[in-house]
């Protein structure tokens, strides 16, 4: 399991990359939120994995995240949290 820095972000799509904290080609990530206003929750989606982006031959992962409102409509809001993984 690794746990990425804290992040705030308004609205979104925005596309973050992660990498290292020993993760492995197959994780399942989830995003910790930390802060938001009422009814604004956090979207992940886009998740891909690459070999060697970083020229190391350490696994990087591509994640989209997206401000949402309780109905999945993307807001112009912000949230605050981190990325966190686990290996499958």
């Amino acid at each position: 399991m690794a746990t990425w820095q804290t992040i705030t972000q308004t609205g979104g799509p925005s596309t973050w990359t992660a990498w290292g904290g020993n993760i492995t080609n197959h994780e399942v990530f989830a995003f910790t939120l930390q802060g938001a206003e009422n009814n604004v929750g956090a979207l992940i989606s886009n998740v891909t994995v690459f070999d060697n982006q970083d020229g190391a031959g350490n696994p990087n992962y591509n994640i989209t995240l997206t401000a949402v409102d309780q109905f999945g409509n993307p807001v112009n809001q912000g949230i605050t949290g981190n990325f966190e993984s686990n290996g499958v």
